[in-house]
């Protein structure tokens, strides 16, 4: 395993050690002092835990990512606690180490599902997220799962998504015998049709954070009130900027997105966007939109392919 990681990244970083166990990691960090130690959780002598902890406390400051076969949001949530900067299962290790590391570096979170970040405790100015998407059908599974853990937490939910995607979140509430009615009811799920959304915050076809505001406060509230967790805090799953991205209007997409990263910062909200990595353009101008895109929040779901 150790050798087939040196190998996935040695082809785009120098990897300038690899070590056997947590006293080894740590002797090796202390004498290279690298930009990332990529840790496994399960290790001799110390487990990862405690090796990212002493790293850290030797006054290092590398970006810690671990590689785990343990993934179960217990484990993901005591990385980030111990200050992880990324989470990768051993089973996604050819596909998402490299971007895990990439993101990490560039002073992003990256973790493996949607379903963690409303079970994970962030400071404010750090809930603007991104989950990346192939498939409908994945986005779909996604942002569920991410609306279950967050109904679980106490929160409130905000869909601002397609007409497609509203009615398949719908489907799959009556499949799970979840009763949305009740929920939208009482304020704990609301839903908003995405275009609808992006036309009433366009002031001249550019994005208004005056605008933004008046048609986001007014669901923030409700929702809030509605919240049962303590702190109130309320998930919003948003897909308007994507509209703009399918568009080709980047600038505008930036704008928007700049707005909704400095509403999370004002209120106890979250924000999840959704962004096909099926894009029309190719080649570099397809990596730099998605590049722009990430640069764009704050923590990095990947897509399924």
């Amino acid at each position: 395993m150790r050798y087939a990681a040196t190998s996935i990244l040695s082809g785009e970083f120098d990897v300038v050690a690899s070590a056997p166990d947590g006293i080894a990691a740590i002797d090796a960090a202390l004498r290279f002092r690298p930009d990332v130690v990529v840790l496994d959780i399960a290790m001799p002598e110390l487990d990862g835990y405690q090796t990212a902890a002493r790293i850290t406390a030797s006054g290092l400051e590398p970006r810690i990512v671990f590689l785990s076969n343990h993934v179960g949001h217990e484990h993901v949530l005591t990385a980030l606690s111990r200050g992880a900067s990324a989470f990768v299962p051993k089973t996604r290790m050819a596909t998402d180490l490299v971007p895990a590391v990439r993101h990490a570096l560039a002073g992003r979170a990256f973790v493996p599902s949607a379903s963690i970040l409303p079970k994970w405790p962030r400071p404010v100015g750090r809930r603007h997220d991104v989950q990346f998407y192939a498939t409908d059908g994945f986005l779909v599974d996604a942002a569920m799962a991410y609306f279950d853990s967050a109904l679980d937490a106490g929160d409130a939910v905000v869909a601002i998504a397609s007409d497609a995607h509203l009615q398949a979140f719908d489907a799959q509430f009556r499949r799970r015998n979840v009763d949305a009615g009740g929920l939208a009811a009482s304020g704990r799920y609301s839903s908003v049709q995405a275009a609808w959304a992006l036309d009433a915050v366009l002031r001249d076809g550019v994005p208004d954070p005056v605008l933004f505001a008046t048609q986001m406060n007014p669901l923030v509230d409700r929702a809030l009130a509605a919240a049962s967790g303590s702190p109130r805090h309320v998930c919003v799953f948003g897909e308007i900027a994507p509209i703009l991205c399918a568009r080709r209007d980047v600038t505008a997409m930036h704008r928007l997105e700049q707005i909704a990263d400095e509403f999370a910062a004002t209120r106890p909200v979250s924000v999840l966007c959704a962004y096909s990595t099926v894009l029309a353009v190719e080649g570099p101008d397809r990596r730099d939109l998605l590049a722009g895109i990430a640069d764009a929040h704050s923590t990095i779901v990947p897509a399924n392919a």
